[in-house]
């Protein structure tokens, strides 16, 4: 029997068995006999990138709608998987997917592909104009108290805002614009539901205590029967970084703590210039060590957080700084300190980017890899990036390698050719009194 795992020439290789089936469904094995549980994942090429402006928020509409279909006989589906003992089972929308995952004992590996089965290819007996309108409330309840009405989500989508044009899908963040979430009609959902939720659009992983044999005529029993299908082409609108600083300041009357941040455009994901920048933000604000985080935090008591992050999809990427001021620290100041920082790594100065600082994030990205190995739970999201940026849901191994190539000067390379002095927006949240 063959590991779950492997490490092959010092880097992980996991156990796929990979088939697509006649209606297009893609479909990936990951044997692990270790434990007797499944876990069934089915992530759809569609999320808010994919959005109109007047569709805005329609992908994660359509996540919450996705929970009953025809043959559940007006039973949601996760009543259905917590009945069968599923030790976890949710759905999330993100910019490039639509996921839905359960993890389930071995046995009830049944149950699951039915009701997948079943929401691909039989929602629409079930959607009625009341189920809309009720997870419209949902969606709209769910933006007020995640986005509106908590510190610093007004400076969340103000960022968005300055940092790309009008038109374009990232400017209102995946929950979308309150307007069309409300506007969002059962005619409208029909529409969203046909063109993105077809066999081909879909990877299916199985993951857990079954053979590659039996999981393959478990999918083709419940997904076998379904026509073909051919995935639907995906728009890729295009955004220039800022030629001048765009700035913006915000009252916010929940925040207690003033914050300034500033985002730069980024490379996609997986592209040249994104393991590089992700090293990089390790070594700019890594507490302790970080040249940014010791210049605002220990040189000057002038903040109480500073983090650096990056974020990526497949129309692009984004970097961002968040420095959280102390007391009555001078905005102006602590502006002053970002550029001089930015502007030494643009420059390759060893003070703020050095051999040591990049090997150390490189350790860390390292060990969150081994991290994702633990258990097939964490296992099938990594697959499944994988098949949907790399359609190669084993490419964890060349990820690996990626991130152990980064250079020191590549991170120089990759500050100079996108963090540029000019090319990024800032918001300043302000304490409301």
């Amino acid at each position: 029997m063959t590991a779950a795992v492997r490490i092959v020439d010092d880097a992980p290789v996991l156990d796929l068995h990979r088939f697509t089936l006649p209606c297009g469904l893609d479909v990936v094995v990951h044997p692990d006999r270790s434990v007797p549980q499944v876990a069934v994942s089915v992530w759809y090429r569609v999320g808010s990138s994919d959005e109109a402006p007047a569709q805005s928020g329609h992908a994660h509409l359509f996540e919450h709608l996705f929970k009953n279909s025809k043959h559940l006989a007006g039973r949601l589906h996760y009543e259905v998987l917590r009945s069968a003992g599923a030790a976890d089972a949710n759905a999330s929308t993100g910019a490039d997917r639509t996921a839905y995952h359960a993890v389930l004992p071995a046995e009830q590996l049944d149950l699951a592909l039915w009701l997948e089965s079943d929401r691909m290819g039989y929602l629409l007996p079930g959607l009625s104009d009341e189920r809309v309108a009720q997870q419209r409330a949902v969606v709209l309840s769910e933006r007020r108290q995640r986005y509106e009405n908590v510190p610093y989500g007004a400076e969340r989508f103000a960022a968005a805002e300055l940092l790309y044009p009008e038109g374009h899908p990232h400017r209102h963040l995946t929950i979308g614009r309150r307007e069309t979430i409300a506007a969002a009609d059962r005619a409208a959902i029909v529409d969203w539901y046909r063109r993105w939720y077809v066999p081909a659009n879909a990877t299916l992983v199985i993951a857990g205590d079954v053979t590659p044999a039996r999981a393959r005529a478990r999918a083709e029993r419940w997904f076998g029967s379904f026509p073909a299908s051919r995935r639907p082409a995906r728009a890729t609108p295009a955004v220039a970084p800022p030629a001048a600083p765009a700035r913006r300041a915000v009252d916010d009357p929940f925040a207690k703590i003033r914050r300034l941040r500033r985002v730069w455009h980024a490379p996609a994901a997986f592209a040249p210039g994104d393991a590089e920048l992700d090293v990089l933000a390790t070594v700019l604000a890594l507490p302790g060590s970080g040249a940014l985080w010791r210049a605002l935090v220990y040189d000057r008591p002038w903040a109480q957080r500073v983090a650096v992050s990056t974020s990526s999809t497949r129309l692009g990427g984004e970097v961002h700084v968040v420095v959280d001021l102390r007391g009555e620290a001078e905005v102006d100041a602590v502006r002053a300190v970002i550029d001089d920082v930015l502007a030494r790594a643009r420059a390759g100065d060893p003070a703020v980017i050095d051999e040591r600082a990049v090997a150390r994030a490189r350790t860390r990205r390292d060990a969150a890899f081994l991290w994702r190995l633990e258990g097939v739970a964490r296992r099938v999201p990594a697959i499944q990036r994988y098949a949907l940026y790399h359609d190669d849901p084993g490419a964890m191994a060349a990820d690996v390698r990626r991130y152990r190539a980064v250079t020191r000067a590549g991170v120089v390379a990759a500050a100079a050719a996108w963090l540029g002095p000019d090319a990024y927006v800032e918001v300043e949240t302000r304490v409301a009194r």
